[in-house]
């Protein structure tokens, strides 16, 4: 049985991966509040990255682990450089087999999305700039890899401060009004599809660039009604605002979204609807 090491595994994502077909090593540089058995990991440490990779000698690595605060990034672009980049770069340098990175369509400008692989990249601020340069760092330093390009990824019920839609469940719960945008526009992505779509791309052996979201492009106001509606919140409370009114630090690509034609034409792999992965999402937190 072969050996997968995954970065990040305390995140919203990484703590949703389960790859049953492997033996899974998980690491982190956060240890959760809970009985998991997670391997302490800095990965902007290179030393302590070759102790490990050396000692676990796995056949993959899925890198989750990222600076993913949009605007942290563009506050603080040496540390996301760090961690995004050189974190990679670290790992890279010390392992010869198949490496995943899951990378972002902030790779892209906004400008005429959604996006196919082949589409022009040109990222519009530090966060995008960085997973591009991770991208291209894994293509020049790596023999067998996979880029897995997502975006807006969520997760309902899992105490994570990245989930957007943790948030506005929380927000919405407790009678809190909140400003949504409306003239973002993407395909969310639940944490266990994205999990799912993992799995197989390593069955089936994949490489190169996939895009996968899923199957509704929505605006964020759109989606955070959705959310509303299947949770029997009042989504009276929530607000539409456009992003130059949020004035935050990074800019933001406002027409996105990713085209998953190719990631069904190689292997069959479908795009969930946004609406039933909710519905779906609010039954698992019931139980």
């Amino acid at each position: 049985m072969k050996k997968v090491l995954v970065t990040g595994a305390a995140g919203q994502l990484g703590a949703t991966l389960e790859l049953n077909e492997y033996i899974t090593i998980k690491t982190d540089l956060f240890q959760p509040g809970t009985n998991e058995n997670i391997t302490m990991l800095d990965i902007t440490d290179e030393d302590q990255v070759k102790i490990l990779l050396d000692n676990e000698k796995p056949d993959i690595i899925v890198h989750l682990a990222a600076m993913t605060n949009v605007d942290g990034c563009e506050l603080n672009p040496d540390q996301a450089q760090l961690i995004n980049v050189q974190g990679t770069v670290n790992l890279l340098n010390h392992f010869d087999g198949k490496f995943m990175l899951i990378s972002s369509d902030y790779v892209f400008d906004g400008k005429d999305g959604p996006y196919r692989e082949e589409d022009e990249v040109h990222p519009i601020n530090v966060y995008g700039q960085t997973k591009l340069d991770a991208e291209e760092k894994v293509r020049e330093c790596s023999n067998d890899w996979i880029i897995l390009r997502t975006n807006v990824v969520w997760n309902i019920g899992g105490n994570f401060k990245a989930s957007f839609a943790d948030w506005v469940v929380e927000e919405l719960k407790n009678n809190r009004k909140i400003q949504i945008v409306d003239d973002q526009w993407n395909n969310p992505t639940w944490t266990v599809d994205l999990s799912r779509v993992i799995g197989q791309l390593l069955h089936f052996d994949a490489s190169g660039v996939y895009h996968y979201g899923s199957a509704n492009i929505l605006n964020r106001y759109k989606f955070a009604s959705l959310i509303a509606n299947v949770y029997e919140l009042n989504d009276s409370l929530i607000e539409p605002i456009t992003t130059k009114e949020l004035n935050q630090p990074a800019k933001r690509p406002l027409k996105c979204g990713l085209i998953t034609d190719k990631i069904k034409r190689d292997f069959n792999i479908l795009s969930s609807k946004t609406h039933m992965d909710i519905k779906e999402a609010k039954m698992r937190t019931i139980q």
